[in-house]
């Protein structure tokens, strides 16, 4: 796709969203789930896995340019969005998570599948892609990391843990609104106003149970490390990360290095999710990714 391309497909006011309206029973849970588009011998089906506390709709807003010419696949994981509650700390690891992951993607599609894991998403992603290569055809991780989602700073590193320590979900979720600046104010004037607000709706039906449990995970470093098993990925690797996004910026070269063949796009002026802020920069990228793995 060239750059010309890519300016016009930037989403615009008149935008228009859609829930998923599929369902997935699995392992106790019901997974929301949809996709779009169909496959073609020169395009396999097209998997986007997003972070904690997101949704699929952290995608939406490029579903229908990424659908024109392939199979899109898009869920909610357990805990987030529209997919099950189950208000149970147990249900919510990251083991988990995959498990649900290779079953939609055994039940959707016969077809090794290009996937997209964004921050936790990346996590579960590259563990899927070790455990089960057999359904990876490619990979895109996105601002995430294979070892360590907690940040350099000590300080930082210890309020956080703190905060998960302390969190009682049995009192609801907490405003988290101010942790995302000033991100959110990119997201806020690059997105459509229709856009924002269903991303709160979406966000407040987060299982304050799951933000427990996978906030242990990822920031007290109980999910474990991959990062000795990276040298196992044996399919196209594209690392995509924002400029801005401390600390998971600093680990693309040693992600990039580790995976024979990977690559990394660094997109300039973005945060953690640049397919909010920089959304031609990002489908670029992604573009450029599928063409090389295809």
């Amino acid at each position: 796709m060239n750059d010309a391309h890519a300016a016009e497909d930037v989403v615009t006011e008149d935008w228009v969203f859609e829930d998923l309206h599929k369902r997935l029973p699995v392992h106790g849970v019901e997974i929301a789930w949809d996709d779009w588009g169909t496959s073609t011998p020169d395009a396999a089906p097209f998997l986007l896995c997003h972070g904690y506390s997101g949704s699929s709709h952290d995608f939406a807003l490029h579903i229908p340019a990424l659908a024109a010419d392939r199979h899109v696949i898009t869920l909610d994981h357990r805990g987030h969005g529209l997919s099950t509650k189950t208000h149970d700390a147990a249900s919510y690891t990251v083991d988990q998570l995959v498990a649900d992951l290779a079953a939609l993607i055994h039940t959707t599609t016969e077809d090794p599948i290009h996937l997209l894991g964004h921050s936790m998403g990346g996590r579960i992603a590259l563990q899927l892609t070790l455990d089960h290569p057999e359904l990876v055809r490619s990979l895109i991780l996105m601002d995430t990391s294979a070892w360590s989602f907690q940040p350099d700073d000590e300080a930082i590193r210890e309020m956080m843990a703190s905060f998960i320590d302390r969190f009682d979900p049995t009192r609801g979720l907490p405003d988290l609104t101010a942790l995302g600046r000033p991100e959110q104010e990119l997201i806020e004037q690059t997105c459509p106003p229709v856009w924002n607000e269903r991303k709160a709706e979406m966000s407040a039906a987060f299982d304050p149970w799951a933000l427990k449990a996978l906030g242990e995970a990822l920031f007290k470093g109980t999910a474990g490390s991959l990062r000795d098993r990276l040298p196992e990925v044996h399919v196209p690797v594209t690392v995509i990360c924002g400029e801005l996004d401390q600390p998971l910026v600093d680990q693309v070269p040693e992600l990039t290095e580790a995976i024979a063949g990977a690559t990394s796009v660094i997109i300039e002026g973005a945060y953690h999710s640049p397919q909010l802020t920089h959304q031609t920069e990002w489908r670029q990228a992604v573009e450029d990714h599928l063409a090389r793995a295809r």
